[in-house]
């Protein structure tokens, strides 16, 4: 009798390459990584990876997008939340949490830089970019609508300049780690309440 095939497994494999090739970039940083160490740290040949990938590029804009849809999810709460300030305190906070641990943040930063060259890897960091930056804006709209809020500028730029102060503060961790995680969630948390102001 044949033997069926497993449907988790391409999802399985795909996980495996992916933490393989995070493993590698952050040991050796992904410019000087090749196919061929990721294919040996994930135990599979070559050839099985382009199952999945079709070059290294591949790689790194998937593990850039994985970081940012944890943070989509984020945003995505921010919607049905009552207190948006505070909500948006508790994203800092996770996201900071996330950019920081098992030398995530150096690997980030690197790929930041690449996209800088790269107009693939930039284009889909630019989507999903997008797409963050559209959630949170409708979570700012709703706020207002509400009487929540009085942001000092429309909602799509509120949104953007809040996602751009974060992502500032991720970098300068990345690159100094000079001060609490709390330090860094309550000077963002200032520029929220300076920016949106809430009612009081």
């Amino acid at each position: 009798m044949p033997r069926l095939a497993d449907p988790a497994l391409p999802e399985r494999r795909r996980a495996q390459i992916l933490e393989a090739a995070r493993f590698c970039f952050r040991e050796r940083g992904f410019r000087q990584t090749t196919i061929e160490e990721i294919c040996a740290e994930a135990r599979i040949s070559p050839g099985a990876l382009y199952r999945y990938f079709h070059s290294k590029a591949d790689i790194v804009a998937a593990i850039a997008l994985d970081a940012r849809a944890e943070a989509e999810v984020a945003i995505e709460q921010l919607a049905g939340a009552e207190g948006l300030l505070e909500a948006l305190a508790d994203l800092a906070q996770a996201f900071l949490e996330a950019f920081d641990k098992d030398g995530d943040a150096a690997l980030l930063s690197d790929i930041w830089a690449e996209a800088a060259r790269d107009s693939l890897l930039a284009k889909a960091l630019a989507e999903r970019d997008r797409v963050a930056r559209g959630r949170l804006a409708s979570a700012i709209d709703k706020a207002r609508r509400g009487g929540g809020v009085y942001p000092a500028m429309e909602s799509e730029e509120a949104a953007e300049t809040l996602l751009t102060a974060l992502e500032g503060f991720a970098l300068r961790r990345a690159l100094w780690r000079a001060e609490p995680i709390a330090t860094s969630v309550r000077k963002f948390r200032t520029l929220t309440l300076h920016l949106l102001k809430p009612k009081r």
